[in-house]
């Protein structure tokens, strides 16, 4: 064996040893210093050393030390009972999000009604196909699927659209609501 192993090996010998044959017994402490809880005064009693028992969760813990040191209260806090910090599964799950983010910022405002628009034509379901002067009269071909129409000035498509006019390059349709 070489020194380091030599030197790790009485090291833990000695730890060994410590842990289970070393002394456990506290030092200078004996049993009159555990803290035992003490009756506590209720205020607004009639007698200035009258005492009564409070409720356990308001008792007061006195610490007894050695002669001739001072006297220490410790308060002991109410518990609180664990299905009030803790909420059942079935309860509201926004209601017991730990990691809630907020905001300092105020909401943004409502938007405003929408305006009513003018009534307007629905889109024209024809599309120009051409047109040719005819006898001195424009004439129009227009297109819906299949269908292909000829169309002049003073016509109704459909029973719905009206030409007006035809002056190359514009097609002036009509739309006639009931």
């Amino acid at each position: 064996m070489n020194g380091r192993r030599l030197l790790l090996l009485s090291l833990l010998v000695v730890a060994a040893y410590l842990a289970f044959l070393g002394d456990k017994t506290p030092g200078d402490r004996s049993a009159a210093d555990v803290v035992q809880p003490a009756p506590a005064r209720v205020k607004g009693s009639p007698g200035a050393g009258a005492t009564a028992r409070a409720p356990v969760e308001n008792r007061p813990v006195v610490s007894r030390l050695p002669a001739g040191k001072a006297v220490s209260t410790l308060e002991v806090a109410a518990l609180i009972p664990r299905d009030k910090l803790i909420p059942a599964a079935g309860d509201d799950p926004a209601a017991r999000d730990l990691f809630a983010s907020l905001s300092w910022t105020p909401p943004p405002p409502k938007p405003p009604p929408p305006a009513k628009l003018p009534p307007m034509a629905p889109p024209v379901p024809f599309v120009y196909l051409g047109k040719k002067l005819e006898g001195g009269q424009w004439e129009a071909y227009l297109g819906r699927g299949e269908e292909v129409f000829i169309v002049r000035e003073g016509m109704t498509l459909d029973g719905i659209y009206q030409v007006r006019s035809i002056n190359p390059p514009t097609l002036t349709l009509l739309c006639m609501f009931h």
